[in-house]
Formats: structure tokens, sequence, C-alpha cells
């Protein structure tokens, strides 16, 4: 990283987003987001806090608006396919969005065996009770993307359940479920489409749907994000693949490997993110979003927890 962008970095470490409180509405604080319930809508605050092991562990500069502009990049280049719950950005880190009954599944789509796919797979034969051939090897492309939905659980880990425990534990209709499965596969291969022409694969992501008072179905949550997908590089994936080596990707495993080797693992108090660290993080998501949009991202020294009040205290005026 050259000089320039470390001394940014560096700049804004004072000046990260990590707690809110507005009074514009019931506050829902999150790992990393914070939501206010604005009765119709939503405002959400991607904050600059990161997790990993399930616990909030600090902050990284500009994290929470690169991560937001991501989803906005995205929901643009997916609305032709499915309407989205944004209305309208108003501050680099949040954005005002339909309120709407979130489907309690996360919608998981899968173009590689690989992750938690391969670990279910390798036990069962099965992802999400989807029969796959025999001896399939770790990482191997499907012949097309499969949808494996899991549970969203309130406490514990999220479960694999099939299609048809869906519509038999009445989570939703048979006809809901295949009209998501649709939406979720073009919403995938769009991803793949252009993450291709940026010399990345889109390996497998998580989507989340909602119904909005006329029951029309939207698109929530984020989208193709480096937190809610895995990205492998294009150019490295047969050669690795071939040598059955782990392949090269874009995620934040290094943070969780860093955690790992100072003995940290979700237990007790946390290490201090030391600034090399926070440098190195800020790094991989700024390169993440240019990977993956194909566009320069220009990161601005600001005071963002002033701005972000004012942005806020514009929407209450409008509301």
């Amino acid at each position: 990283m050259d000089k320039v962008l470390t001394e940014i970095i560096k700049n804004q470490l004072d000046f990260v987003i990590n707690v809110t409180n507005y009074d514009i509405g019931e506050k829902y604080k999150g790992k990393v987001r914070d939501v206010y319930d604005l009765e119709e809508n939503l405002l959400i605050i991607a904050t600059d806090r990161i997790s990993a092991f399930d616990k909030v562990i600090g902050t990284i500069p500009f994290k929470g608006e690169i991560l937001t502009n991501l989803s906005v990049f995205w929901f643009d280049k997916t609305k032709d396919i499915i309407k989205n719950h944004l209305i309208k950005q108003i501050h680099p880190n949040a954005i005002l969005v339909k309120k709407c009954r979130i489907i309690p599944l996360e919608i998981i789509v899968r173009g590689y065996l690989t992750g938690g796919g391969w670990r279910e797979y390798s036990k069962t034969g099965k992802i999400s009770g989807i029969q796959l051939p025999k001896n399939l090897k770790k990482d191997v492309k499907f012949d097309t993307p499969i949808l494996t939905p899991t549970t969203k659980a309130k406490s514990g880990h999220d479960e694999p359940i099939s299609k048809d425990e869906i519509v038999k534990n009445k989570i939703t209709s048979k006809e809901l479920i295949n009209e998501i499965e649709k939406i979720s596969i073009k919403l995938f291969q769009r991803g793949m489409d252009i993450a291709s022409k940026n010399n990345l694969i889109l390996v497998d992501t998580k989507y989340e749907f909602g119904l909005i008072p006329d029951n029309s179905l939207i698109l929530a949550d984020e989208i193709h994000t480096s937190d809610s997908s895995r990205y492998w590089f294009l150019d490295s994936y047969k050669e690795l693949f071939d040598a059955e080596k782990e392949q090269k990707m874009l995620d934040k495993e290094y943070f969780r490997q860093w955690l790992l080797s100072n003995n940290y693992s979700g237990e007790g108090e946390a290490p201090k993110i030391p600034f090399e660290v926070k440098l190195n993080l800020c790094e991989k998501y700024l390169l993440a979003y240019e990977y993956i949009s194909g566009n320069k991202y220009q990161l601005i020294n600001r005071n963002s927890l002033l701005s972000l009040d004012r942005a806020v205290e514009n929407l209450k005026k409008e509301l």
C-alpha cells in the first residue's frame, strides 16, 4: 500500500463510526449495523465495527461505507431482475430502505462445492436435501448453481433445510419458494457474469428476501458483498483445483487467522487490533470493492459521525 493511502487510513482512525444513537425511531443494534425503525421504512447504518466468531472485535476505517457502496452497486445492477428495498443512500454509511416482512430463511446459492456445502456433502452426500453425485472433488464447479437454504436461527447455528421441509414446516408456500429459487439463480448468474469480467468467480452467496404489504417479493439486506459472498480469482482457479490446493480468495479469513494466532476464538477478551492489521483489513475491503465492481474507490477523510449526524437530521426533516 502506498504512503498516501496509509496516511489517509491512519487519519481516519479517530473518525470511524462505532456507536450511533439517534432519536429517529426504535433502534435495533446488530453486530455491525444499527437499524432504526421509521414505521414504513428503515434506516440502516453500516458502522465500521468488525466481527468474528460472532463477536464485535473493533473498528476498521472506511469498512461500513465500502460495503454499503458495494451493495448499492449491486442493487443497481440487479434491479431489472427483482425490486429491492433501497429507497436512497443518505450517507456513505447509511441507506433508507422499505420495511418488509423478512422471510426467515438464508437463501444460499452455490456455484461450487466448497465451504459448509463441502462439509455437509462429505458427511451425507447431500446439501440441503439435494442428492449430489458421488465422489465429487472439493471446489468442483456445479453444472448449474444450486439453491441450498438454511434456517435463520435466533440462537445457535443456522441449519440446512430442503425446499420440501420449508413447505412442510409452512415457512413459505411451494409457489413462493419456487419463485425465490428462480430469482436467486438469476441474481447469482448476473453476479457470476459481472465478476468474471473482473477476473473473479462468485463462488457462493446468500440472499434475504421480504414481502411488502401488497405481498410482492423484494430483495433485502445486502447483496454480493465480500462479507456475504465467497469470491475466488478466476485466473488461478483451474491450476489450484487440479493441484488440489486451496483457492486464492477475497474474504476476511485473514482476520480470523490473526485472531487465532493471538489465541482468540470467541471466548474471553479479544486482542486489541494493531494499526498494521487495521491497515491490511481496510486494504482488503478496498481491493474487494475494486475487484468486484471493476471501479476505483476514492477514500476521503471526513468526520464520518459528524457528517452522519447531519444526514440523519436532514432525513428527520423529510419525514
